[in-house]
């Protein structure tokens, strides 16, 4: 097999391994503006079911199905903008016919009910057993780079930007810790909900959910609030590691000349 490099100037070896390939961006058929989660975690089952809603704003007018990244998930159901869509699941894809079609300038609102059964990738739930006894009770997220598909529906790759919102409902005993602000929380006797914000855009991949039983440190820097969560048994630890966290957060607002957050 023949060495390819994408640059040989000058017969110079390039940083890619032979028979390596360019890997471009799928066609987009719009821009993702926002997701939001809604969901309700079965942690003892490893499972949960609730809602992602992605917000869209169409490219072109006329398009009549989209195609979504979602691996080994139950779809339930399909609305755009609160009307019933007819669509059909292969277990990889998930593809959404649109009735009406989209138009120019007139943002879509994409519901997808759906629930996931013991995940094996994307979102992770952990607890003792027999070989790790000391090992925490805990769920969390691994989106990188192409992994979220398996824990929510969504266009799959890096070069999707969008702002993000997770809402998620977990036994009263554990904390729920997601991107951006933590906006509301709502208990009941056995539950509580904690709804994240996150106003600035990333690539999907970045949408995190993490859930356990942590200790929460609250520091601030220029008044605004910063909080680390960390394992009960390492409260210390955290203080050493984290302690600093201020002064850096200082150190590259000044440098970039871009005040967190």
């Amino acid at each position: 097999m023949s060495n390819i490099y994408f640059d040989s100037e000058n017969n110079s070896k390039s940083f890619e391994l032979p028979g390596a390939r360019p890997h471009y961006n799928p066609d987009r058929p719009g821009q993702v503006e926002h997701i939001f989660l809604d969901l309700e975690l079965d942690i003892p089952h490893k499972s949960f079911h609730g809602t992602c809603t992605i917000s869209l704003n169409p490219v072109r007018s006329g398009i009549d199905q989209l195609t979504l990244d979602a691996v080994d998930l139950e779809i339930n159901s399909v609305k755009i903008n609160d009307i019933e869509q007819t669509f059909d699941y292969d277990g990889n894809e998930l593809n959404i016919y649109l009735q009406p079609v989209t138009t120019t300038g007139e943002q879509i609102k994409v519901a997808i009910a759906y629930a996931a059964n013991n995940p094996q990738r994307g979102i992770y739930f952990i607890a003792p057993d027999e070989h790790y006894p000391d090992k925490p009770t805990q769920v969390w997220t691994q989106g990188e780079d192409e992994d979220s598909r398996f824990w929510f529906p969504c266009f799959d790759y890096p070069g999707q930007l969008s702002t993000s919102e997770i809402r998620v409902k977990v036994p009263h005993k554990f904390i729920a810790i997601s991107n951006g602000e933590l906006i509301h929380t709502e208990e009941s006797e056995k539950d509580k909900i904690y709804h994240w914000m996150q106003r600035q855009v990333h690539p999907t991949y970045l949408m995190t959910l993490a859930v356990g039983k942590f200790a929460e440190i609250k520091d601030e820097w220029n008044g605004i609030p910063v909080t680390y969560y960390v394992e009960k048994k390492r409260l210390d630890d955290a203080r050493r590691t984290m302690g600093k966290t201020p002064q850096m957060i200082d150190f590259f607002s000044q440098e970039f000349g871009y005040k967190y957050p």
